[in-house]
């Protein structure tokens, strides 16, 4: 589920990231140029737009957090050029799945239920609290 989540950003920096991210439309049924997958917790299978339409380029700031179940979550503050992305594209696929992808693997596909205006997200579905906090270390060098 795609988490609002409203905070104050910190200063920029510059993106050195082993771990990649991308932020991909997607759909629940074949389409040209999509590719094809699922997502390994849920099974859930979508088609995904090749090209992201953010990156870990686009994080200003990552954090850990806890889900109200005590699973780990990484908390993502967009920089403002990422914000006025993201506010974009959830405005405009409304109603469908943003595909988030995590070292080439369909992590988390939530349903755009209303746009994201404040540029905040948080990822949910790891393994392990040691998976999470490793992005959160990489993504905030």
């Amino acid at each position: 589920m795609l988490s609002l989540l409203s905070g104050c950003a910190s200063e920029a920096r510059l993106p050195s990231s082993e771990h990649q991210l991308g932020i991909h439309p997607a759909r629940t049924a074949s389409a040209d140029g999509l590719q094809a997958m699922t997502d390994r917790h849920s099974g859930v299978r979508l088609w995904v737009a090749p090209q992201p339409v953010l990156t870990e380029a686009d994080i200003q700031l990552a954090e850990m957090a806890l889900t109200p179940a005590g699973e780990p979550a990484v908390v993502l503050t967009l920089s403002s050029e990422g914000r006025a992305t993201l506010a974009e594209v959830t405005r405009r696929y409304l109603g469908q799945p943003l595909a988030f992808v995590v070292d080439g693997e369909l992590r988390l596909a939530p349903i755009v239920d209303e746009p994201v205006l404040d540029g905040r997200v948080a990822l949910t579905g790891f393994d392990s609290l040691q998976e999470a906090e490793a992005l959160v270390q990489d993504w905030n060098r």
